[in-house]
């Protein structure tokens, strides 16, 4: 049974990820980016594992469609153990305050073009992989903490072992003080998964 829910938001926006004391990094930005060529359907082949309301979650799907307007429908699925299939869907457009490759993508709203990306780009083929980090910085109790996320996705239900551990050394190289082998682990993805991808018609309009 497909449900919607809003639990799998996290997978665009890196929400309830990893958090960890200190401010965010800085970290290597795209120079160029084609938005265009990043639209359409990209499997989950890796994320951070403290994402909690991920966890479990498999056969996860993310589909990107640019609109007339400009803005991009996001339309997120996974198996849940206990619910099933559930999807959620929202909105998108490319940030001017950030970076290349930064898009803001809000699930309750409409996003801004002069609000930061909070679905950050690392590096991307097109046609293979992308990389996609997120860090939002909090104070608490006068500690400056940080929540990071990352997935790497795919155009595939699956990447190649070798294609991966290079993945992980960009990661790495990007993304020093993240601690990729602790955090990251595997999606489940093909065999029994029933995929649907592409957004129903009611999420277009």
């Amino acid at each position: 049974m497909l449900r919607s829910s809003s639990a799998i938001a996290c997978l665009a926006v890196g929400a309830s990820a990893t958090i960890h004391y200190g401010k965010c990094p800085r970290y290597l930005r795209l120079y160029e980016f084609d938005i265009h060529r990043f639209m359409g359907t990209w499997y989950e082949i890796s994320k951070d594992k403290f994402n909690i309301d991920e966890i479990g979650a498999s056969c996860t799907t993310v589909n990107f469609t640019l609109q007339p307007n400009g803005y991009i429908t996001v339309y997120n699925r996974a198996l849940e153990p206990v619910r099933g299939y559930i999807k959620s869907a929202g909105k998108g457009i490319e940030s001017q305050v950030t970076a290349l490759g930064s898009l803001v993508i809000d699930y309750e709203g409409m996003p801004a073009v002069d609000q930061p990306g909070n679905f950050n780009i690392l590096e991307t083929d097109y046609e293979n992989y992308a990389l996609v980090y997120n860090c939002q910085a909090k104070s608490r109790f006068g500690f400056s903490m940080r929540n990071e996320s990352f997935s790497i996705l795919a155009r595939s239900q699956s990447l190649s072992d070798d294609l991966l551990a290079q993945l992980a050394e960009q990661t790495k190289s990007y993304l020093p003080n993240y601690d990729y082998d602790s955090n990251v682990r595997r999606i489940i993805q093909g065999g029994e998964c029933e995929y649907a991808p592409n957004p129903p018609a009611e999420f277009l309009q």
